[in-house]
């Protein structure tokens, strides 16, 4: 069975969801005979139902049959699980006694979702060590496209408000759009030869495009007389302004690597990446680490890429999102590559520890991360869309790191997914949808690199049109 400390996490974030008020909401709890009896403002209680052990562990396996329930606001169906000892026993109230009596166990599938519990079990990753969608829990009971534990939460809402009326003033969080930029490419040129590849090679001979190619060359033209109107570093400047414009604040996040280390792009130290995050930082938006690919489970690398990117802002790092979207909770990681971000010297020196991200994150005294979203697959990895502390598994206990799971990722939708622009923009519309309906977050990541060329239509067509709709 869940731990209490596990329970009370769940709990917390069920409370957080149904009953925002100006202060967190006390609430006690006991466990007896497979039920949770909960206990919250002047004696209100709820008796809630529990997995037994056998049962918990069929619900990871994703082996457990759940009931179809409409979500509060009655536009979807959502999965609930009833245990065994439940069986039979209907959802009730008796205001009288103010007793709540819930036929469903909330607690662990909240549990199993916002921990990453299921990522902890040794389930099969792909070429990037990445937790895949097609193991997930979000896909054996088909609520991706939704945020299941936060539809708990509006459900409990309206049950403790129909069945219990207790004296507190619910105070509905308002939706936030999140912009948010990874900076994997900072140039499109970085000299003659490589700009005819680029406009020759991908514009006229891949893209057949005589448009982009006029354009690109004019862009080329420009970058020689001023390298710092590369199209990449221009694109910077237009997400700035559109988030602007929009009365929202982007969060850009840059790598912090230098040109002898592999998955180096742009050096962290060079005068164009002072002058984008200058730009950046003109307009009181947020700068922050974008983890190379090899510092996912390396302290020692992630707190020199962060140590870095401070020097250059000349302020604290807060948040951060891990390239390639790489987390994993696991210790034991298989390796498929012998890549180091470590120069030749270093490597004799260096032993490069396999530690979890979360470890990695609490070591380097990260506050926030935004990398908890599947590469593969747009939706709610994390059954939420509230910004949430993660859990420490091998300890049992929450940790300080708060997580904005990430919502939509534009690679997922144009080369995971291959989708067009109306299948697109019909899929964040439905995404979005459920966001606003629990209150939450939908937080999206949108390249800098993905502006120009035959991107500019899709560009222009999802993510600005979202921006005007959202």
């Amino acid at each position: 069975m869940l731990s209490e400390n596990a329970i009370k996490y769940a709990l917390r974030h069920l409370f957080a969801v149904a009953i925002p008020t100006d202060e967190d909401l006390d609430f006690t709890f006991e466990v007896e005979n497979e039920r949770l009896h909960i206990v919250f403002a002047d004696d209100c209680r709820i008796d809630l139902a529990l997995f037994s052990d056998e049962e918990r562990e069929a619900f990871l396996n994703g082996e457990a049959s759940p009931t179809l329930l409409a979500s509060a606001d009655k536009n979807i169906q959502i999965p609930v699980f009833t245990p065994q000892s439940a069986l039979g026993t209907r959802l009730d109230g008796q205001y009288a006694q103010r007793l709540l009596n819930i036929p469903y166990d909330l607690v662990t599938p909240s549990f199993a979702l916002l921990s990453r519990e299921e990522e902890y079990r040794g389930l099969p990753r792909d070429e990037h060590n990445r937790f895949l969608f097609a193991y997930s829990l979000t896909r054996r009971y088909d609520c991706i496209s939704f945020p299941l534990v936060d539809e708990y939460a509006m459900l409990l809402r309206q049950w403790i408000s129909d069945y219990l009326k207790p004296n507190i003033t619910i105070r509905p969080r308002a939706y936030r759009f999140v912009p948010t930029h990874d900076i994997d490419i900072l140039h499109r040129f970085t000299g003659g030869f490589q700009a005819y590849k680029s406009i020759y090679g991908r514009d006229l001979l891949i893209n057949h495009s005589l448009g982009d190619v006029r354009k690109s060359l004019q862009e080329y033209r420009d970058w020689k007389d001023d390298h710092l109107k590369d199209p990449y570093i221009s694109a910077i400047q237009e997400l700035i302004q559109l988030s602007q414009q929009h009365h929202l604040s982007s969060i850009f996040f840059f790598k912090a690597i230098v040109p002898e280390e592999s998955d180096c792009t742009y050096d962290i130290a060079g005068e164009d990446v002072r002058f984008a995050i200058q730009q950046i930082r003109n307009a009181g938006m947020e700068v922050g680490l974008h983890g190379s690919y090899n510092s996912y489970n390396d302290s020692a690398c992630y707190l020199k890429e962060m140590s870095r990117l401070e020097q250059v802002i000349g302020a604290r790092v807060a948040s951060g999102r891990q390239h390639y979207l790489r987390f994993s909770l696991q210790r034991n990681l298989f390796s498929y590559q012998n890549r180091s971000i470590y120069t030749t010297q270093e490597v004799a020196s260096t032993q490069v520890s396999h530690q979890n991200t979360l470890q990695v994150w609490q070591e380097a005294g990260l506050q926030h991360d935004y990398t908890l979203g599947y590469a593969e697959q747009p939706g709610f990895r994390c059954g939420t869309c509230h910004p949430y502390p993660l859990y420490d598994l091998d300890n049992d206990e929450p940790s300080d790191i708060v997580e904005h799971p990430l919502i939509v990722m534009d690679g997922s939708l144009f080369d995971y997914l291959e989708l067009g622009i109306a299948d697109s923009n019909q899929l964040i519309d439905r995404l979005l949808g459920r966001c606003r309906a629990v209150e939450g977050d939908f937080v999206i990541l949108w390249h800098n690199h993905l502006l120009s060329r035959n991107y500019r239509t899709r560009f222009e067509e999802v993510y600005v049109h979202l921006l005007r709709n959202s």
